[in-house]
């Protein structure tokens, strides 16, 4: 079992990787937010320029034109996606005005909110269902060893649950400071604050969520895969019941 990206899983299943599972996702909603320079005031302000991309053909480059297309944008016609590097080389490019906007996740959506960037799009508040990455596995491995995958569920729910609980604020940023190399409580307060927005309860995936990959990836959209073969949801509703049994 491993934790894998969504797009990437959906990509190798549609070419006929069909023993792959996913039995559930860490994140059933985008983190991610549209900051515009300051110079941009609305979001009509954007056409003709240009929205960066850590490069053409990533997730940031789906999610940027996702974002422009919510916006009433064209992606290409409208405004110009560029590839740019990572969120710190966006960032830079931003604040000196290479770009006009960029897609970002924490924390530099904290950095941009400080900074009083117009933010216009954040996903993590959006109805918008769509599955970032989950736990993996085969159909053979669910065959041999379910318990252990059931296991697993366990602990990745309990560690949701964990992280999400306030009194573990101070263990949660601690654990996220060695993780990211940081000791900026603030950046990593708004790291678990966006997670526990976009997990709000158990380690969910839904068919919604993935029929939203498949549509919005160039490469997939239009295609009729059968996205429930994919799925697992029995990991899920036997992990519901147990709660509900222990009231929880």
């Amino acid at each position: 079992m491993q934790l894998q990206g969504a797009s990437t899983v959906v990509a190798a299943w549609a070419q006929g990787a069909k023993e792959l599972q996913f039995i559930g996702a860490v994140g059933n909603r985008l983190d991610y937010i549209l900051a515009a320079h300051p110079s941009i005031k609305r979001p009509e302000d954007l056409k003709g320029k240009r929205i960066g991309v850590s490069q053409i053909g990533s997730s940031t480059d789906f999610i940027a034109r996702l974002a422009a297309r919510r916006l009433g944008l064209t992606p290409d016609k409208d405004v110009q996606i560029a590839g740019v590097g990572g969120q710190g080389d966006r960032w830079t490019a931003l604040t000196a005005g290479h770009i006009h906007a960029t897609v970002l996740q924490s924390p530099f959506t904290l950095k941009a909110r400080k900074a009083g960037y117009p933010v216009f799009l954040d996903f993590s508040k959006e109805d918008f269902e769509y599955t970032i990455a989950g736990p993996l596995t085969l159909r053979s491995f669910i065959r041999t060893d379910r318990e252990t995958v059931m296991n697993f569920m366990r602990g990745l729910a309990d560690g949701m649950d964990f992280y999400r609980d306030e009194k573990n604020k101070d263990r949660v940023h601690k654990y996220l400071g060695e993780y990211y190399r940081s000791n900026v409580i603030e950046e990593l307060e708004e790291t678990r604050r966006t997670y526990s927005q976009v997990t709000p309860g158990l380690p969910i995936i839904t068919a919604k969520a993935m029929e939203n990959v498949i549509a919005n990836d160039r490469n997939l959209a239009g295609t009729k895969l059968n996205v429930s073969e994919l799925l697992d949801l029995s990991f899920l509703e036997q992990l519901a019941q147990e709660r509900k049994v222990k009231g929880r």
